[in-house]
């Protein structure tokens, strides 16, 4: 006789030995109902187990999705990063280029500054120069002014003329050119050097015993400098060599 197993399956149970018919035990080798029991029970534990291992492995396959997921969101983070990292770094670049160019223009401009800033000072020194030199070239006149009132003294005042008034006049006159030596103004009385037009003004010639020709026989108005530049030139008179040279 056929009988099914608890999988589906037909199978013979073996037929008894020769040696269990002749001790009378027909039946001895047929599955029981015991056995039938025992055969489901490790069915049913091993259908258990199988289902256990399954779930399992079903958890292992979501853990596994969700670290795939987690590096898959990870790699795609790290691009962002790449790229916010690479636009950083080109910002920072550009930001290197613009600041060596701004050294540059700001090097370049500290030497157009201090260039400008010396001409300045030497136009504005020029400039500080040109008007002293003007104030006290305008206060030169005084001197001629005192120094004619002196000659003409000298000239037209009889024996009974006041000494103190003349002595006033002289003391007023070295007082003022005292205070002119203190700003580098110095007289110049070329009398007896050569004629230099770059230095003196010629008013005219005379005959001169004692000067040789195209000398300074006489000066008419003083010379000035000022710190060695040349103030105002002395008008001066030139000699013409004494009156036997000119015969």
């Amino acid at each position: 006789m056929n009988y099914m197993d608890p999988f589906g399956r037909r199978y013979r149970p073996a037929q008894p030995t020769q040696q269990a018919r002749g001790n009378g035990r027909g039946g001895a080798g047929q599955p029981t109902l015991e056995d039938y029991h025992q055969l489901s029970d490790a069915f049913q534990s091993l259908q258990k187990t199988l289902e256990e291992a399954k779930a399992q492995v079903e958890a292992t396959q979501e853990v596994l999705r969700q670290q795939i997921k987690s590096a898959m969101d990870f790699q795609d983070q790290l691009g962002v990063a790449n790229r916010q990292l690479e636009q950083v770094s080109q910002e920072r670049d550009d930001a290197l280029a613009l600041v060596a160019g701004l050294q540059e223009e700001l090097a370049q401009l500290r030497v157009e500054t201090s260039s400008y800033r010396a001409r300045l000072e030497q136009r504005l020194g020029r400039e500080a120069d040109e008007k002293r030199l003007a104030v006290l070239r305008d206060m030169l006149p005084l001197a001629d002014h005192l120094e004619l009132a002196i000659i003409y003294w000298d000239q037209n005042a009889g024996p009974d003329g006041d000494a103190a008034f003349r002595g006033n006049l002289v003391a007023t006159r070295d007082a003022f050119l005292d205070t002119l030596r203190r700003h580098g103004v110095q007289p110049q009385q070329p009398v007896g050097e050569a004629f230099d037009p770059a230095l003196h003004e010629a008013a005219g010639q005379i005959v001169s015993e004692k000067t040789p020709a195209d000398r300074v026989a006489l000066v008419v108005r003083t010379g000035y400098t000022a710190d060695d530049q040349l103030l105002r030139p002395a008008r001066v008179m030139i000699s013409s060599g004494s009156a036997a040279e000119g015969a």
